[in-house]
């Protein structure tokens, strides 16, 4: 019998392999370590390059010599004192030797090999340097609009003139009352006189609205940060363009002048919590209810909506029909695009230009209603940044089980949405009610929290926690700094570039928030609690995947309105994907309907969690939305799972006990490689049975161990034990063979 021509080629192979170990003495358990995902080695893996280490916080003559000896490898650089001396940041002590000295700092970083990250503001949040962008032109300040009322009835003439403190008048009406509220669609619109408004009253009940911009000069989060920082806490719109070139021009351009040859010794710059300041900060109710404005949003809500945004001003601040709901989703939707390309996409844009990278972490990550409340759309808006970024709390043990570490997945998905390689994270030691007493956390909190976020899918971290003890911090020996900057860089060298096998994706319903949140006058966490009811839906279903060990990404609606379907798969970026959840939609657009019948049609699963969404974005166009969706059926929260028979493909075949409860396990692939990360949740001890994908378990994995540095081949079956709040990496040795040597096609789910 003639033999086929590639598996005579296989057969051929190996015997040259055959050949070869008993040439070199070496078994195939020998190749262990010596092919590694990204050109990591032995060597490497022992003692992590710089790029892979810790990015700290602050790059200075003191620190250039103390970092390496910490083992910390880069630099967050904060050079606004530098360039502003006015700041009064004696601390840093820079701006005496002048502002040569930033060149010179970048330089001597780049010389050992330690990557810089350039802190893009003075101050924070970002956006403002230190109020010069305002003081340049006051007409950048960012502005409010708030809802003026006044009731009456016939036609008798209304009188009306504007408080002190507001700026001016944007748009005014008439609405007739009834028992519900007022007729919106009815609105007659009446002329104002600069601050004043005299006009003839409606028949009947009525109720005047008045629609002013409001410039906030106190209890704003800028605000909260003058005194630590010595700004002025004027902040610009950032939806303005023209406020943003001026930011970049303040901040940017100057520190980016003096350093040569940037595009080789500087990342890219990092912005701190930029967001559209509209949120009280203080637990006492504000003045106003406030929502963003800029010039430019009607021409915006117009160009995408087809409809005149003063036509719906009521329903930004008021009203819970289908229509008020709607509308609230298209303002949303306008002040999430103006903002995207005011701000991270012109940055995005400058910063290429230039060889270098935009990243930054944002504000209240956690909840999907400031999601809405700070940025419109935020992994919109995150979508243009070149690394996307996030700062997240360190829980204490006690919170370990419960704490939602998933937040970091938003941005991993933007990484993946937009075929990005690195997703970024601040440790932050004092952010989720720990303060300034808990500034160096212990050690195993740090290295939960570096496990949990590179499970979901981190790989860049960066830190300002001090080392050296002080009256507000205990710190922390050389030996540990330096064992967390080793145990990062090995977990990162192997995982940064790494894709997640996730056949599932998860809806961001990002509109369904957009349509509840009004207006508000409260401080951020009661804001949170009017949106508990369905931040719990969106958490529980998260959980469910976590809990049952499936792989999934988020997908933001714009990915899947541009994702390639085909043969029942869905490609949107990095990731292909055969199963959508859809969690607790009401609205869906026609466009994203059309687009999961096709996906649906063709073999894949759309899951509808708890509800089947009846209602479009657009009114005119729901018959067509129900006419799709008619077929479809729900499924509830406890019973996904089930509906999910597989989340990865087959070809990651490796089985592990114990389950989810206490072992977390991340699928990646790198470089023809499968990888697992194993995760240890608990603060004990764990063995860890590992079986391999054939009916006997057996099998050969490389294991990298991140505490040690150790890289070892080992026999399947086998039980590791693994330690406490511990990870290891696997990497089985016959799927690097069968990819990367015989080129076998892999499996498909």
């Amino acid at each position: 019998m003639k033999l086929n021509e590639n598996l005579l080629k296989k057969l051929t192979l190996w015997a040259v392999l055959a050949l070869w170990f008993i040439m070199t003495g070496l078994n195939p358990s020998a190749m262990a370590g010596d092919e590694l995902p990204g050109g990591v080695t032995a060597a490497s893996f022992q003692t992590p390059p710089n790029e892979y280490r810790v990015v700290q916080y602050q790059l200075t003559p003191d620190t250039l010599k103390e970092y390496p000896e910490w083992g910390i490898g880069g630099y967050m650089a904060f050079f606004y004192s530098v360039l502003y001396p006015e700041c009064e940041r004696e601390n840093y002590r820079l701006a005496e030797k002048g502002s040569d000295i930033i060149g010179k700092l970048v330089d001597a970083a780049h010389k050992d090999g330690s990557p810089v990250w350039l802190a893009d503001d003075w101050g924070y949040p970002s956006g403002m340097a230190g109020g010069r962008v305002v003081a340049g032109n006051p007409d950048f300040e960012v502005r409010s609009l708030v809802m003026l009322t006044q009731k009456g009835g016939g036609k008798t003439a209304v009188n009306f003139e504007l408080p002190d403190g507001l700026h001016d008048i944007v748009y005014a009406a008439l609405y007739p009352a009834l028992e519900s509220g007022i007729d919106v669609t009815a609105g007659k619109r009446v002329a104002t006189q600069q601050r004043k408004i005299s006009a003839p009253g409606l028949t009947g009940s009525w109720e005047l609205r008045v629609f002013a911009r409001y410039t906030r000069r106190a209890k704003t989060q800028a605000q909260s940060t003058m005194k630590q920082f010595g700004h002025t806490g004027r902040y610009p719109d950032l939806m303005n363009r023209e406020a943003m070139a001026s930011f970049i021009d303040t901040m940017h351009a100057p520190i980016l002048a003096r350093i040569t040859d940037p595009e080789t010794k500087v990342e890219g710059f990092y912005c701190n919590e930029p967001n559209l300041m509209q949120t009280h900060w203080e637990r006492s109710k504000a003045l106003y209810a406030c929502a963003p404005w800029s010039g430019e949003l009607p021409a915006r809500f117009k160009a995408m909506h087809g409809y005149e945004l003063d036509t719906i001003l009521p329903y930004i601040f008021e009203g819970s029909s289908d229509d008020a709901r709607r509308a609230r989703i298209h303002y949303r939707q306008a002040v999430a695009d103006l903002l995207t390309d005011s701000f991270s996409r012109q940055i995005r844009a400058w910063c290429d230009a230039r060889g270098i990278k935009s990243s930054g972490h944002f504000l209240l990550n956690e909840y999907l209603s400031q999601h809405v409340q700070g940025y419109g759309d935020l992994m919109k808006f995150v979508s243009e940044f070149d690394v996307p970024a996030l700062d997240i709390p360190i829980p204490n043990p006690d919170q370990f089980m419960d704490f939602p570490y998933q937040q970091s997945r938003f941005f991993s998905s933007v990484t993946a949405w937009k075929k990005r390689d690195a997703t970024l994270m601040l440790l932050d030691p004092i952010i989720g009610g720990y303060g300034m007493g808990r500034l160096s956390p212990d050690l195993p909190l740090l290295l939960n929290s570096v496990n949990m976020a590179s499970f979901h899918g981190v790989s860049i971290f960066s830190s300002y926690m001090p080392r050296v003890p002080s009256a507000e911090a205990k710190g922390y020996s050389k030996e540990q700094y330096r064992f967390l900057n080793e145990y990062i860089g090995r977990l990162t060298q192997v995982l940064r570039g790494a894709k997640r096998e996730a056949g599932v994706a998860l809806y961001y319903p990002i509109a369904m928030f957009q349509a509840d949140l009004l207006a508000s006058d409260q401080f951020w966490p009661d804001i949170v609690k009017w949106h508990k009811h369905r931040q719990n839906d969106w958490d529980t279903t998260e959980k469910a995947l976590l809990d049952h060990d499936i792989d999934y990404m988020i997908v933001h609606p714009e990915g899947v309105a541009e994702g390639a379907v085909a043969d029942g798969r869905i490609r949107i970026g990095d990731g292909t994907y055969h199963t959508l959840v859809m969690p607790q939609m009401e609205f869906l657009p026609l466009a994203a309907a059309r687009q999961l019948q096709t996906f649906h049609r063709g073999g894949g699963t759309v899951l509808w969690v708890d509800q089947v969404p009846r209602r479009a974005e657009h009114a005119k166009n729901d018959a067509a939305v129900q006419a799709i969706l008619q077929d479809m059926n729900s499924v509830n929260v406890p019973g996904l799972a089930a509906a999910i028979p597989h989340s990865h493909s087959r070809a990651f075949d490796l089985n592990f006990s114990p389950g989810p409860a206490k072992l977390r396990v991340g699928r990646f692939y790198r470089d023809g490689l499968h990888i697992y990360l194993l995760v240890n949740r608990l603060q004990e001890i764990v063995p860890v049975d590992i079986r391999g994908g054939r009916g006997d378990g057996a099998g050969r994995v490389t294991v990298l161990d991140p505490s040690t540095g150790k890289i070892t081949s080992i026999e399947l079956p086998r039980t590791l034990v693994m330690g406490a709040t511990r990870a290891l990496i696997l990497i089985p040795d016959q799927t690097y063979i069968a990819q990367n040597l015989l080129t076998i096609e892999e499996r498909q789910p």
